[in-house]
């Protein structure tokens, strides 16, 4: 029975034979699909007891796992010249998931997850934790136009992965009011539900607490 695992692998050898007349071996493009999934090996892919990526078309978000894709490049052996670099090996993949069908979500290509997260999901849509913050925003005097994010830590869990977001959402006060705040600090979990191999998750959810930060007011009647 026809695997996805062996449509990448086939598609890989087929796209480098059309692309330069070489030959990459079967071993060699189980190996690199394998590590896209976020796998050491392709044994370790096939042995998957959980996440089959025949669930990739539930999953809303696929990570590639572009490091592990570098390391297994250089591990193995007699790899064919012209072999085309991580990133664009990536790209051919995720193209053919998306053009036959296996899945139709979001690619996050990047090595740096924690600030992926930050720059390109969160900042991208400030409202996600904004909107969570209204509460504490009404309770000032301020208007807010500034998401800082100070910290993204990551837990890879069996099943979630769980990005711990901290930050300060700051504004200027209306100074025909009287003072009650300008910042707000908050702390988001982010968690991403795993459905498929080790790189498919469903999209994230959020729950963001938040206080009104005046750590560096100080009574002037004190």
């Amino acid at each position: 029975m026809s695997t996805i695992q062996k449509h990448c692998a086939d598609f890989l050898r087929m796209t480098f034979n059309n692309l330069t007349g070489g030959k990459l071996g079967s071993g060699h493009a189980h190996e690199i699909v394998a590590a896209y999934f976020g796998y050491g090996t392709a044994a370790a892919l096939r042995a998957e007891p959980k996440y089959q990526l025949a669930a990739l078309n539930k999953a809303a978000i696929l990570m590639p796992d572009l490091r592990l894709m570098d390391q297994r490049l250089l591990q193995l052996n007699s790899l064919p010249a012209g072999l085309p670099a991580v990133d664009e090996l990536a790209s051919q993949l995720s193209n053919f998931l998306s053009a036959n069908g296996y899945f139709s979500g979001e690619v996050w290509y990047t090595r740096d997850l924690d600030e992926y997260i930050n720059v390109s999901f969160i900042q991208e849509d400030p409202m996600m934790i904004e909107d969570a913050l209204l509460g504490e925003m009404a309770m000032t005097n301020a208007f807010f136009d500034e998401l800082y994010i100070k910290e993204v830590s990551l837990d890879v869990g069996d099943d979630v992965l769980v990005a711990n977001v901290s930050g300060a959402l700051n504004g200027e006060s209306d100074p025909d009011k009287p003072f009650h705040g300008d910042s707000i600090a908050f702390t988001t979990i982010t968690s991403f539900e795993r459905v498929a191999g080790r790189v498919g998750y469903m999209r994230p959810k959020l729950e963001t607490s938040g206080a009104i930060d005046d750590s560096h007011y100080y009574d002037e009647d004190a």
